[in-house]
């Protein structure tokens, strides 16, 4: 549960930049008091719906980052949508935007992944390196 909430909240965060760069970059007004409630609400929705699609098991890891990715932009279009979010920006920049913040959300968590297996190394070393004297010690009691 901590997980989503922390998840929920960096991708607001990288979602209100996001949204702000595009926004401003093609020229449109973002009118915030309209844009971030919702959008908190839609990471919620995408979060909670992440618990579904990560059940979805596929030897392809592209196809997994696919279907985040569609899931991502149909949530952001429905919430488009209710909120009358393409009249201030385009749904095109509602697409590059899912796609931008889930390419983020992906290094992001390769960096993580590759962080946590040096650490886990480093560990199995440092045991490893343990065990190897605890047998030599062993071995010269037995001498």
């Amino acid at each position: 549960m901590k997980n989503i909430i922390v998840n929920t909240m960096a991708t607001t965060g990288l979602s209100i930049i996001v949204l702000s760069i595009m926004v401003w970059a093609v020229g449109f007004e973002l009118y915030l008091t309209r844009t971030v409630l919702p959008l908190f609400i839609a990471n919620i929705v995408v979060h909670l719906g992440f618990l579904v699609t990560r059940n979805f098991d596929s030897k392809y890891v592209a196809l997994e980052v696919l279907l985040d990715m569609a899931y991502t932009t149909a949530v952001l279009v429905v919430f488009g949508l209710i909120f009358d979010w393409f009249g201030t920006a385009p749904i095109l920049v509602m697409v590059a935007m899912a796609a931008v913040i889930q390419l983020v959300a992906l290094f992001l968590n390769m960096a993580r992944i590759q962080g946590d297996a040096n650490t886990i190394n480093k560990l199995l070393e440092k045991r490893n390196k343990k065990n190897k004297d605890v047998n030599k010690m062993a071995q010269a009691v037995k001498e």
